[in-house]
């Protein structure tokens, strides 16, 4: 039994291992031998079949789940971080969802990896709904009592349900949610140090909340969140789905001194 104990845990390491090295290799050599347009798209192309291929592993990971979530952040940061192949090449941040996908789905504690979802999905790769899907898919796997930080989880997915969707309803249920986990963090009694900034998040989430209740007029709003992504768009793919949206809110993208602008349809 030890013995059969034992082969499952090497080969778990060894799978782990493996895991690292196919996704740092490419680095390597990329950075050996140069950046250019066709090695950076073979290399995108490549990144996405390891995302999937960690999609695909088994949902306990071998026991390894945190540390596969750890390797796919930090596959994300330098991927991210890329601005050679996103910006010069004009790769864009389409693989921004995949690689949260793989972090919520082996480690939806890592309350941490949010701060980067809005940004990246919601902002650089212009998919909002895919942003919400996976704060709700990873909320669903909070505890305020566990958790004390998960409230910024809500705040978060309140921010893009109100600026990129116009989904007013559902930020309100979102703001009053993160006004019910901040309480909650505060009754723990773990938190006394900064129960003061817990309570006022609580208070300005349920004036958030109760400022929702009327209807409003979201569409400047909306027009100001989109517009500020098309300043970090930097593929046409992300650009057409900024366009669809703007679309919808009676406002299209001209081309002015070789810089795209929103203007009125």
């Amino acid at each position: 039994m030890r013995l059969r104990s034992l082969v499952i845990n090497v080969g778990a390491i060894a799978l782990s291992a493996a895991i690292v090295l196919g996704l740092q290799l490419p680095r390597l050599n990329q950075r050996i031998s140069g950046q250019t347009a066709a090695e950076t798209q073979k290399a995108l192309q490549e990144e996405a079949t390891r995302l999937n291929l960690i999609k695909q592993l088994p949902p306990k990971g071998f026991g390894f789940n945190n540390m596969i979530a750890n390797f796919a952040f930090l596959q994300f940061l330098q991927y991210f971080g890329d601005d050679v192949a996103r910006n010069q090449f004009q790769t864009g941040y389409s693989l921004s969802p995949h690689y949260f996908e793989n972090i919520i789905a082996r480690d939806p504690r890592f309350i941490s990896a949010y701060i980067y979802l809005s940004s990246s999905v919601s902002m650089f790769a212009g998919s909002p709904s895919e942003a919400i899907a996976l704060y709700s898919r990873g909320l669903s796997s909070l505890d305020p009592k566990v958790q004390p930080d998960s409230y910024l989880i809500w705040r978060y997915k309140a921010i893009d349900q109100l600026l990129f969707l116009g989904d007013d309803k559902g930020a309100r249920e979102s703001y009053l949610k993160a006004a019910d986990w901040a309480e909650q963090a505060i009754k723990l009694g773990t938190v006394s140090h900064r129960e003061d900034g817990l309570k006022t998040v609580a208070e300005l989430s349920r004036q958030s909340a109760q400022w929702l209740e009327q209807d409003r007029d979201l569409s400047k709003a909306r027009i100001a969140a989109w517009s500020f992504v098309l300043q970090n768009a930097v593929d046409q793919k992300t650009v057409a789905i900024i366009a669809k949206e703007l679309d919808r809110l009676g406002m299209k993208i001209d081309i002015k001194d070789d810089r795209p602008i929103i203007a009125p349809k």
